[in-house]
């Protein structure tokens, strides 16, 4: 089976850049102020354990101690009483920090800002009560240029990988030596080994010696250049001066010492989705509200800490927006969703008399608490006892709506009494708790996003609405319930639950039915409702409970567990409304016939009937050490009964709440994704509907948490309708929280924790394949014979089975070829199976049309060369052949051509469906007893010109020679041959096999030496009347009886003679082959 993680893992890190740009190649972004942080900055970035604020004139670094940080986080749990206690037992965690104010000392005031690269990222921020202060897309850049700070000198500051670069650019002709930089606020700023060290109450951090060049036509030109410090004020010198008709960069290198080398720190609460497979996780952040001090200084950690809200897309690799919401103080988010409008809800506790809440808000003031620390940690001081938030002025409930696209705070209240409201004072009161269990409670909305909350409040004067079930809190802590408009405006209902001890509610669920279920730990015998139900008396000292709620009344309520100690944490309703129940056991708890069970375990899955009145099942699951093994974090019953169950365990939970904790022994099935544990990871599970068997289980995270643990800092995540589940987590201790390729961010660049969050998709199943022709993809027709191959993307499928139409089958997971041979429609169908989905097979279906292609060429042939042959195609509406040499139409499909060498013609095709076809027809010329021949000549003085005819011919079968006079000759060698007179022939060699002829020319000149006259009557009687020698070309030289020449023609017309005196003359004929012939003529009268 494949298990599908959809996307894996974000680390969420905070503060705008560490969040939103954590695995950019240029991580450090500059975030315009809109409002949100105090006038006089500009911009702010976030660096290595520390922000720059870029105001008019200044730099303005801001440092925090990464470690304690750290400290407040991962500690070992304090005494209970101390988190509780009033001052000055207990004190405030602080924070150390420092800002060193880089003054640009007689800097221009009215220099251009210009702000560069623009990123995607969509950043919100809803911070304190004034409206006026939030801002929503806010925009941030890769680089800012203050252009003339000094006059012609330019600062650029921009981000380099992953740290911050800025540089001086001196135009030609200004003064470098203008530029001088005072470090108010360092503790003390010194040179050494060339660097500039300054020097804070945490670390140094350094400014390296300066590099500083001139560029002209591209050449590059280093300038020597160093640091000149006078007390705290550090200016630029070049011992060497420079080209100043050239322009100048300098370019320092500041480098940042930190505890870690990392962005702020944050932590992981809950998580949601919506329809469209989002995500959305929210977590506290540390510094969004840091301000631009000098010196050394101290900030409560309190009042540093809001909400980090973010949204992405299904695959992970969007971040989609990123909003922060909080007050002066601190707050923590416990619960999200999404409504049909796509608008998240957001549910968790704050500390801040200013939070932000809207116009239409049913409550807008803070109605306060007494002070509280959750998840308490001890401080190296054994005196100074102080935890990860400080809730200083006690804590209220608030209800916040984001809209879809995270620019509007649509809706935010507070809700909450003068008693804290929405913490759990879990490790004071109960025996089972976790760690983070002090931030739980759960929002759910109903099909009208009617918007309902279960938490628990210490207020005794908490609101509650004249329909309440119960008016007044009657133990130290009780169960409240409340339903909201939702716009958030309108409080309808709201009710304590509870009795004379400590009581809690984790989790709640609406049915189709109107019915409010709900589920914690009650420590109360006496609670309301319990007659005829399952369990009406309390097992012991600590159960779960259950309550249905029908018409704002408590229909019936019953306790679940033994006579240890037992908590009930997550609900959800299946299609018959039958509410089942996933909790922790310290007991033996009871386990019904033919279920699943791991015996002795300490998590319980209870379904009881509409009324409950009545077990449906139950059964434990986990590792068998009859203690609680993990800390459950999702739950979800799905369409078919099946329930998918999540909780993390290790060592973050035995340090502060359950000793016992651990995902060593938990149960993995032979499929997992992973099937190994440090004992500090998720574990995902799915249960069969009925409990009757573990069809799925895993875990998940860290493969080194070192030292610390996957864990959740408090608050809810979901399992969607589907199987997909939506995580947040805390992942401490570096990268090793696995990240799928892609996603937003797959670093931890936080030293110690980051908000993280993974979708894991348990039981998907998704039939769906694709089509390919050749390399065509989407092919649902074409023409036969029709090859596709079909391609299996299907999602969470086991095994596998293909249909053809009825042509054919295969049950291959993969990739599968098929040839439809005959026209028609076949429904192509691949069944994807899997036991483990409420579908059990999903099918997908492609219909592919095969058209008729009944194409046809007639055969490859043999022919005479030069012959001619008809070409014959058939099936086509039109044709078109090549190539079309020699054809009188080459759009019929019946050409005629007369190729004389071998030639294969093409013919494209197209019928009356569109099919097209292209076909080939090779008509072969048989040549192979093409006449080769030669002919050679021999010419001698006074004899006749002997022609010899020289056959090279192979493969003929006859053979005849055509002298060109007349004369035919039949051989294959004929010998030589005579001309009887001088003149110009075409000898013709005709070469025969099977019927077909082929014939080779050969002219000749032939020079007949034997017809030279010896005598020339220059009578006009027209015999003899010139030297006619019987050829021409040749070249004629004439010599008297004394041997001088007397004539000479290199091209003799046959002309010489007429006027020539009698007598006896001599002559040297040589012709144009070089043939010499010498001789004597006489002239007679």
């Amino acid at each position: 089976m494949r298990r599908t993680i959809t996307f894996s893992f974000l680390f969420l890190l905070s503060g705008l850049f560490g969040l939103a740009f954590a695995d950019a190649p240029n991580a450090v972004r500059f975030v315009q102020n809109k409002g949100q942080w105090s006038p006089e900055v500009l911009y702010r970035a976030e660096l290595p354990g520390g922000f720059l604020f870029l105001k008019k004139q200044s730099l303005h670094y801001v440092f925090y101690d990464s470690e304690s940080l750290d400290r407040i986080h991962s500690g070992p749990v304090s005494q209970p009483a101390a988190r509780t206690a009033p001052p000055p037992t207990r004190s405030e965690p602080m924070v150390r920090a420092h800002g060193v104010d880089v003054q640009l000392q007689n800097s221009l005031p009215t220099a251009r800002i210009e702000s560069k690269n623009r990123v995607s990222e969509n950043i919100n921020y809803f911070l304190g009560s004034e409206s006026s202060r939030w801002a929503s897309a806010v925009p941030a850049f890769g680089e800012i240029i203050y252009h003339d700070i000094y006059p012609g000198i330019d600062l650029r500051l921009f981000a380099y990988y992953q740290t911050l670069k800025y540089e001086f650019l001196v135009r030609p002709g200004a003064d470098p030596s203008l530029i001088r930089l005072r470090y108010d606020g360092a503790t003390a700023v010194r040179q050494e080994n060339g660097q500039l060290i300054i020097q804070t109450s945490l670390l140094p951090f350094r400014e390296e010696k300066p590099y500083s060049f001139t560029e002209k036509n591209g050449k590059t030109t280093e300038v020597a250049s160093q640091w000149l410090l006078d007390g705290q004020t550090a200016s630029f010198h070049f011992p060497n001066s420079y080209d100043t008709q050239q322009p100048l960069t300098i370019d320092p290198t500041l480098i940042f010492a930190t505890y870690s080398g990392s962005v702020s720190d944050n932590w992981g609460h809950t998580a949601t989705y919506d329809n469209e497979g989002n995500l959305y996780t929210a977590g506290t952040v540390f510094g969004t509200s840091f301000v631009p001090t000098t010196g050394a200084f101290q900030t409560r950690y309190g009042a540093e800490i809001d909400i980090a809200l973010m949204k992405f897309s299904p695959d992970g690799k969007q971040l989609l927006y990123a909003a922060y919401l909080g007050g002066s103080t601190g707050e923590t988010p416990h619960s999200l969703i999404v409504n049909s409008k796509n608008e998240l809800l957001i549910y968790g506790v704050t500390s801040s008399t200013n939070f932000p809440t809207t116009a239409s808000a049913y409550n807008r003031k803070f109605a306060g608490g007494s002070a509280y620390i959750p998840i308490g940690n001890q401080a190296p001081d054994p005196n100074s006892l102080y935890g990860s938030i400080y809730f200083r002025n006690g804590t209220d409930l608030f209800l916040a709506k984001i809209s879809p696209d995270g620019r509007a705070l649509q809706g935010s209240t507070y809700v909450g009494g003068s008693g804290n409201d929405g913490l759990n004072y879990a490790d004071l009161h109960l025996g089972i708790y976790n760690y983070g269990d002090d931030l739980r409670g759960e929002i759910i909305l109903d099909k009208n996003d009617n918007v309902y909350v279960a938490t628990v409040t210490m207020s005794g004067d908490f609101p509650v609405t004249a329909n309440a079930s119960q008016t007044k809190l009657l133990g130290p802590a009780d169960a409240v319930l409340l339903q909201m408009s939702p716009d958030l405006s309108q409080l309808r209902w709201s009710t304590f639950f509870g009795g004379s001890g400590y009581d809690v509610s984790y989790a709640l669920r609406v049915g189709d039915s109107g019915a409010v279920y709900a589920v914690g730990t009650t420590l109360s015998a006496d609670l309301p409702g319990t007659a005829g139900a399952y369990k009406p008396l309390l097992g012991g000292q600590e159960d779960g409970f259950l309550v249905k709620f029908v018409s704002n009344r408590v229909e019936r309520s019953t306790y679940l567990g033994t006579s240890a100690e037992d908590a009930a944490y997550l609900i959800d309703l299946d299609a018959q409304e039958n509410p089942h129940v996933f909790g922790l056991t310290r007991g033996q708890y009871p386990v019904s016939d033919s279920v699943y069970q791991n015996a002795r375990s300490g998590q319980f899955i209870h379904a009881l009937n509409p009324s409950l009145s009545k077990t449906i099942f139950s059964t434990v699951i986990g590792s068998g050490r009859s203690l609680p093994d993990i800390s459950p974090t999702a739950f979800l019953v799905n369409e078919c009964g099946n329930m998918y169950l999540s909780g993390w365990g290790g060592i973050v939970n035995v340090r502060s709440a359950n000793g016992s904790s651990s995902t060593r022994g938990l149960p993995v099935t032979a499929e997992a994704y992973r099937k190994t544990t440090d004992g500090n990871n998720y574990w995902l599970a799915l249960l069969e509907q009925g409990g009757k068997s573990l069809l799925y289980a895993t875990f998940f995270g860290s493969q080194n948490p070192q030292g610390r643990g996957d864990h959740v800092d408090g608050g809810t995540s979901r399992f969607d309708k589907s199987g997909v589940i939506y995580h947040a987590a805390c992942a401490c201790g570096g990268t090793n929280f696995p990240a799928t390729a892609q996603v937003w961010s797959r670093t931890n660049k936080s030293p110690n924790c980051n908000n993280a969050a993974f979708k894991f998709d348990i039981d998907h199943l998704k039939a769906a394949f694709d089509a390919y022709e050749g390399t065509k993809k989407d092919v649902v027709e074409g023409c036969t014979p029709l090859t596709l191959n079909f391609v299996n993307t299907s999602e969470g499928g086991i095994t596998y089975a293909w249909d053809f139409g009825g042509t054919g089958t295969s049950s291959s997971p993969g990739e599968v070829s098929h040839t439809f041979d005959k026209p028609g429609e076949y429904t192509v169908t691949l069944s994807a199976y899997n036991k483990l989905t409420c579908k059990r097979v999903d099918v997908a279906q492609k219909v592919i049309k095969v058209y008729p292609a009944n194409f046809k060429v007639s055969n490859d042939t043999t022919i005479c060369p030069g012959k001619p042959v008809q070409l014959l195609a058939d099936g086509g509406k039109t044709y078109a052949w090549s190539p079309t040499q020699g054809m009188v139409s080459a759009t019929v499909h019946n050409p005629v051509v007369s190729p004389t060498q071998t030639t294969t013609y093409t013919v494209k095709m197209t019928n009356e469906s569109g099919c097209s076809a292209e076909k080939k027809v090779t008509i072969k010329t048989d040549d192979g007893f093409r006449p080769v021949a030669e002919v050679r000549l021999n010419s001698e003085c006074g004899q006749p010109t002997k022609v010899e005819l020289v056959n090279k011919t192979d493969g003929a079968d006859d053979y005849q020679w055509a002298m060109g006079n007349g004369d035919t000759l039949r051989a294959n060698t004929p010998g030589s041959y005579q001309y009887a007179h001088s003149g110009q022939y075409q000898i013709s060699l005709t070469t025969y096999k099977n019927g077909c002829s082929l014939t080779l020319n050969l002219p000749v000149d032939i020079e007949n030496m034997s017809e030279v006259p010896n005598v020339v009557t220059s009578n006009n009687d027209g015999k003899n009347d010139v030297f006619n020698i019987g050829f021409t070309g040749a070249k004629l030289e004439i010599f008297n009886r004394w041997g001088k020449q007397i004539y000479a023609s290199d091209n003799y017309p046959n002309n010489w003679g007429a006027d020539a005196p009698n007598g006896l003359y001599y002559y040297l004929i040589t012709t144009q082959r070089g043939t010499k012939c010498k001789g004597w003529v006489q002239v007679l009268e």
